[in-house]
């Protein structure tokens, strides 16, 4: 019984990480007491069929995985800019006290296969009705694996006006998590 729990709140989760993208007037219209994150997920390596990346989003009684895989992602960046391998996320999310946790990142085959972990402790407030953007989280699975954090908010945004024809971001805060320091 408690395997079945477990396994119902997970698709849970997942359906609401599928969950549709509301927007109304070209905005990003979150639902009714949730607020919308904005997180890209991007990878580099030097294979390119199966590598991939992804971030620990968690909260109160909220544990989510968002994940890209190099060979089927793709951000589009504008104009004549390259695009990035990664994801865009739009996260519906109950108001409340979040942080991401941990990056990680695996090549399968490259560097005989490991999955390399960096600890994170990015903290973040979401309230109702808001929409945040934290910026992109990127993995690197080369020779010496490693992650940085960046303001990609230009490619990300066109991105989401590509694929979901959101055009005005003004409701959108940038809040690029800061790390959290002990007392």
């Amino acid at each position: 019984m408690r395997t079945l729990l477990v396994c119902f709140i997970a698709l849970m989760l997942l359906a609401a990480c599928a969950a549709p993208i509301l927007t109304e007037n070209g905005r990003l219209l979150p639902p009714p007491g949730q607020g919308y994150v904005i997180a890209a997920v991007t990878v580099d390596s030097l294979n390119h069929n199966s590598s991939n990346a992804g971030i620990h989003l968690e909260g109160a009684n909220i544990n989510l995985w968002p994940q890209t895989d190099i060979d089927t992602d793709l951000i589009h960046a504008p104009g004549i800019k390259s695009d990035s391998a990664g994801k865009v996320y739009v996260i519906a999310l109950p108001p409340g006290n979040y942080r991401v946790s941990q990056i990680y990142g695996s090549a399968p085959g490259v560097n005989f296969g490991l999955t390399y972990k960096f600890p994170l402790d990015e903290r973040f407030e979401l309230e109702a009705g808001q929409v945040v953007y934290l910026g992109d989280y990127h993995m690197s699975t080369n020779f010496e694996p490693h992650f940085s954090r960046s303001d990609t908010r230009h490619r990300d945004f066109n991105d989401l006006t590509v694929r979901y024809g959101i055009t005005d971001f003004s409701n959108v805060t940038v809040r690029l998590p800061q790390p959290h320091t002990r007392q």
